[in-house]
């Protein structure tokens, strides 16, 4: 009676017709997998315990990357706010030389809005700032108004009055738009500034 190699060195036996009847052919077991106490249908599964360790260390991440993520926003809400106010200073210098006549940007520290109107006080155009960013200080020239609207004069000769308006977060960032008194332009620059800025 022949010997079958299974591929595993097992012997075949003998059928009912004397034939002899390989064994099925097994594929070699992987060393290891026996000595690591899993058995062949958890070997690709994740346990209870892997997954809430993953949950937690991902939570762990975001509650440590949040709170630098919602100082960032708040600092690109301020420069938006920074810059749409500079677009009303430049809006009220263009229109002020192109109909020839005299225009105010009104700025309030306690409002969280800037207003454009006429030499007469009619025409009002408010320009609302975002809910966490307000006005922090005012000045013109280098005096800072403590109380009551600042008045910024537009020209029609193209100047205007010197001014500086300091915008807050309320993250603690702060930046500053300054009106050019010969030029009647404007620029913005980081932080707060001096006492006198």
């Amino acid at each position: 009676m022949p010997m079958w190699s299974t591929g595993n060195d097992a012997v075949a036996k003998a059928g009912a017709c004397g034939t002899p009847v390989p064994l099925a052919v097994l594929p070699p077991q992987r060393p290891g997998l026996a000595s690591r106490g899993r058995d062949a249908s958890r070997a690709g599964g994740f346990t209870l315990l892997e997954l809430v360790l993953v949950v937690l260390v991902m939570g762990l991440a975001v509650a440590i990357s949040y709170p630098s993520l919602s100082r960032g926003s708040a600092t690109l809400r301020l420069r938006a706010a920074g810059r749409d106010v500079l677009n009303v200073v430049r809006y009220a210098r263009e229109k002020a030389i192109t109909e020839q006549s005299e225009l105010h940007l009104v700025v309030e520290k306690g409002a969280r809005e800037v207003v454009l109107t006429d030499e007469l006080g009619e025409g009002d155009r408010p320009y609302a700032l975002p809910s966490d960013v307000r006005i922090d200080r005012l000045l013109l020239g280098s005096e800072e108004v403590r109380e009551g609207p600042v008045v910024i004069r537009f020209l029609p000769n193209g100047s205007s009055t010197p001014a500086t308006i300091v915008l807050k977060s309320d993250a603690g960032s702060a930046l500053r738009v300054i009106t050019e008194p010969i030029t009647g332009g404007a620029r913005i620059l980081q932080g707060e500034g001096g006492p006198g800025a």
